[in-house]
This record gives structure tokens, C-alpha cells and sequence, in this order.
């Protein structure tokens, strides 16, 4: 059995993320939340893994660094490494009583609360309810379930468990974990409060996450990829209502890029997805063959798209002010 993050599959949708966001932060709020430390050392996992009601620990604990989290994910580790990843600690279990049923419980390590939830959000796939019982912004479906608490993010993979009993084990785990709740980057409040979906704020590092996000994300132009603090970071969030949903991405580079080359590949791949693509002003737009809206444009270290609003002048307003409240708002932490 793999984690979600081995079977990802890079799509372009424009979905409704959902989560339940811990206790003093509200559902709906994108942003939120300083940065957290991380701990002194990572805590004994067995401490957490045993005296789960019903449930009985099978085997060690797996514990899976950087090297050996490639043959863990098959495939999946670039994802996740741009995030501060530190371990991966696997864990098992059966049942007390009934039929044996494996449970598998995940437990990433992460840099920063930050990071921890940039890698839960990541996972988001739209309209996924929030495990009952439980404080820290979580999902749960059919066989799984994940949360995001300080500086760890937790999987739980049942397929042959309900849901039920899938929410009882990790209402029951939650405590056992350290930090006082979900940490947002303070980025995310770069983005606009109007008309946003509740939860549906992303936090992308990487350049697969990035590309994950949108294809207009895609290559070394954007400098997701570049090392250190060097690298840019974005923020997404998801607006309107079904059917008719936008998204709306803010890119924070490390540097203020240098005039022409940003533009020069925007403009390409606007005109390789989108038609009747033209740029003035510094703005770049197109439009789908639905006649949605695509707008883009740079200024200073930050750049905004609006992709797929249905109403031009909409996309224009929001592409300015989304400009506009992003660089009134300080720095986020990275």
C-alpha cells in the first residue's frame, strides 16, 4: 500500500479544497499563524504508536530519511523534499478483536508547521470532509485519512477499514502529537478575502508542486526549483462557486526577475493553452475555448495569475488588487 503522495498525478482542475481548521483559526481563514520551531528532536514514535484503543502495533517502527524515502514513494519524494522534509517514520496495525485488517499510519517530519501544512495542502482534491473529533485542519475518505499538526503532517491508509473506525483511530492519535495546531504561512494572506473558498489555500514549493498547481507554472523560468532561498514560493486559493470556479496564484520570487524573460515564457505558454493572447500594459491575457479569462502580471518580486473567470473586467479587478494587497503585506516566513 502507497502513500497518496506515490499515486499524485499531476492535473489541471479547478477544485474545492476542504479542511477543519484547529481550534482559534477559522475554516475559512487562508492565512494565519507564525512560524513554529522545530522540535529538539524528533519524538518516540512508539509513545504515539502504542495504547491506540482496538488497535495493536505490528512490527518496528520504519523510519525513512531522505535517501530512503525515493524507494518508499516510488517516485513521489520530489514533492516532498522541497518542503524541509526531515523523516518518515511507518508504523502498522491489526485490530485487538475481528478480522485482521492492516492500518497503515504515516508520520512526516517536516521543517516548520509551515512547511507541514504547504505539504498537506498539496494532497487537497476538493469537497474532502474533516475527520470528526479531531482540532487540527484534516480530511478523511474513503480508506484514509490525513491531518496536519505543528510540524507533522500524519497519513492513516485503511482500505479495508470504514470511515468510522478510520476517524475513532485518529481522533484517538491526534493528541499524542506534538504542537499546539496547524501553522498557515503568513504568505497566504496575500491572498484576497472576496468571494474565496473556504480552505482552499495552497502553499507551493517545488517545481513539482508547482506544476501540479498549473502547467502556466511550469519550467526554470519561475525558479521553484532553485536551492535554498533562493527559491520562489507561491500561494494559491480557489474562488467563486460551482460551476463557476476560478483560481488565483501569487508567485513571491527571492529576487525581482529580470525584465523580459518571465514575460517572453508567460506570453508562450499563454498562447500554447489559451487563444486570442495578447500583452499590454505589463498584463498578459487570453482566453480558454470556454471563454474563461487568464490574466498575469509582474511587479517587483511578486507576480499574480487569474485563471479561468468568466468575467473579463472581474479578472481585471481582481488581478490589480490581488497585485495591490500583496505587496501591502509583509513578507511571509519561509
Amino acid at each position: 500500500m502507497k502513500s497518496r503522495f506515490a499515486g499524485f498525478v499531476a492535473v489541471f482542475a479547478l477544485v474545492l479544497s476542504s479542511s477543519v481548521a484547529c481550534t482559534g483559526k477559522k475554516a475559512d481563514r487562508p492565512g494565519g499563524g507564525g512560524p513554529s520551531p522545530v522540535s529538539e528532536g524528533p519524538f518516540r514514535i512508539e509513545q504515539l504508536a502504542d495504547g491506540i484503543p482496538g488497535w495493536t502495533r505490528t512490527g518496528e517502527v520504519t523510519t525513512y530519511t531522505k535517501e530512503g524515502l525515493y524507494g518508499y514513494m516510488d517516485g513521489g519524494a520530489e514533492i516532498v523534499l522541497p518542503y524541509g522534509f526531515h523523516e518518515l517514520s511507518v508504523v502498522r496495525f491489526v485490530p485487538v478483536t475481528g478480522e485482521p485488517r492492516e492500518l497503515v499510519l504515516e508520520i512526516y517530519r517536516m521543517a516548520s508547521g509551515e512547511d507541514a501544512f504547504g505539504l498537506y495542502s498539496t494532497k487537497l482534491e476538493g469537497g474532502e470532509a474533516g475527520v470528526p473529533g479531531t482540532r487540527c485542519d484534516s480530511w478523511i475518505a474513503a480508506g484514509q485519512a490525513s491531518l496536519v499538526k505543528g510540524e507533522y503532517l500524519v497519513n492513516i491508509m485503511a482500505p479495508d477499514t470504514t470511515e468510522k473506525v478510520i476517524a475513532a483511530f485518529t481522533a484517538a492519535m491526534e493528541p499524542k502529537i506534538p504542537g499546539e495546531g496547524t501553522v498557515r504561512p503568513k504568505g497566504m494572506d496575500r491572498l484576497p478575502r472576496e468571494d474565496i473558498i473556504p480552505s482552499s489555500g495552497r502553499y507551493i514549493k517545488g517545481p513539482v508542486a508547482a506544476r501540479n498547481e498549473s502547467p502556466f507554472l511550469e519550467g526554470e523560468i519561475w525558479e521553484f526549483g532553485a536551492p535554498g532561498e533562493g527559491a520562489a514560493v507561491a500561494f494559491s486559493a480557489k474562488y467563486g462557486a460551482y460551476p463557476s470556479i476560478l483560481k488565483l496564484i501569487v508567485v513571491e520570487f527571492a529576487r525581482v526577475p529580470e525584465a523580459g524573460p518571465l514575460e517572453e515564457a508567460v506570453l508562450a505558454s499563454f498562447k500554447e493553452y489559451l487563444q486570442d493572447v495578447r500583452s499590454e500594459n505589463g498584463i498578459i491575457e487570453g482566453r480558454n475555448e470556454a471563454g474563461r479569462w487568464f490574466f498575469f502580471k509582474k511587479a517587483g518580486r511578486l507576480a499574480a495569475l487569474v485563471l479561468g473567470d468568466p468575467n473579463e473586467a472581474a479578472a481585471r479587478r481582481r488581478l490589480e488588487t490581488t497585485l495591490d494587497l500583496a505587496a501591502r503585506s509583509s513578507t511571509p516566513n519561509r
